[in-house]
């Protein structure tokens, strides 16, 4: 029943921190003013070159019988030219990330506004003609839809791949603002024939605090010893997080063969009562703290920093 609150509470955590990143992202782009530059932008424009700028005839004629200006709906090159940040406008109602639309222009020689416009208006044209019921009502709300499916995207990465950057930032954020840092060093080594990237946090006392991979953080004393290695595991998958939790503990494993006083820290967004229940038998794994906690609980963030700097380099 524990482990089920415990995990209950982590997902409400969780929640709560997407809910405040959808507010913020929305909050950032505002979309009113966004609409009312374009409004303003599109009462200047008045010469489209079909053909040049990649509209249909069809989609055209759809959109003056309907008695919208067609700088509502379609990019100009002069709007983009002008007024750069109504790029996202268009891109979004043309329903396209911004990961999609690199895609598309991928290898283009000139990334021009005439190319984007171009490329964005294709793709609007098809919409108008083949969308029954088309409106610029209609066409604002995906819009707005658009950018939730980003900000979605950007929450999947957070917990996702980008847990481990997000722990990162915080380490890091926290040696710089205590001026512990001495140097950074980004290095780029080999293991079993694999290309690997690290980045060196070299403090003032000589130790070294390293973001790679397997493990994703570790710490190393000034004479080279493995002192402390961090898996994060940011997944809110409860199927997968025994899976992850054996990845991590195949880490450990190594971290405790080099040093067996090496302290191992497990992070993870998922706690399921079977994952509980293996942590407190499992003697690789010395520690674990819930990610979410970390990133959105100031006193427990301080809690687990206290426990690297405090603790184990004894910089503090």
């Amino acid at each position: 029943m524990e482990a089920d609150k415990a995990l209950s509470d982590a997902l409400i955590k969780s929640y709560i921190a997407r809910a405040k990143l959808f507010y913020s992202v929305l909050q950032e782009k505002n979309v009113d003013k966004l609409f009312s530059l374009v409004d303003d932008c599109a009462s200047k424009v008045d010469s489209w070159n079909l053909a040049q700028l990649g509209i249909s005839k069809k989609a055209f004629f759809l959109i003056q019988k309907m008695t919208i200006n067609p700088a509502l709906v379609f990019c100009h090159p002069q709007i983009l030219t002008d007024s750069p940040k109504t790029i996202s406008y268009y891109r979004n109602l043309a329903a396209l990330s911004q990961k999609g639309l690199s895609q598309i222009l991928s290898g283009k020689m000139r990334k021009s506004s005439e190319l984007v416009a171009k490329t964005l208006n294709e793709i609007i044209s098809y919409i108008i003609v083949d969308t029954e019921g088309f409106s610029l009502s209609l066409a604002r709300k995906a819009l707005i839809a658009e950018i939730g499916t980003e900000i979605q995207g950007t929450w999947v990465n957070i917990i996702g791949k980008g847990a481990a950057r997000a722990v990162e930032g915080i380490i890091h954020d926290y040696a710089s603002g205590k001026g512990y840092i001495k140097t950074l060093e980004k290095k780029d080594i080999r293991i079993k024939g694999k290309s690997r990237k690290q980045t060196h946090l070299v403090l003032n006392n000589g130790w070294r605090i390293i973001f790679s991979s397997e493990p994703d953080v570790s710490v190393r004393s000034p004479q080279g010893k493995l002192s402390v290695a961090i898996e994060i595991k940011g997944s809110m998958d409860k199927a997968g997080a025994q899976t992850r939790l054996g990845e991590a503990k195949k880490s450990f494993s190594k971290a405790k063969n080099e040093n067996a006083h090496c302290l191992t820290i497990y992070l993870a967004s998922c706690f399921t009562e079977a994952v509980h229940l293996q942590l407190k038998t499992d003697r690789d794994i010395d520690m674990h703290f819930n990610l979410i906690d970390i990133l959105a609980d100031e006193q427990k963030k301080q809690e687990f920093l206290r426990e690297l700097y405090q603790y184990r380099i004894r910089i503090e």
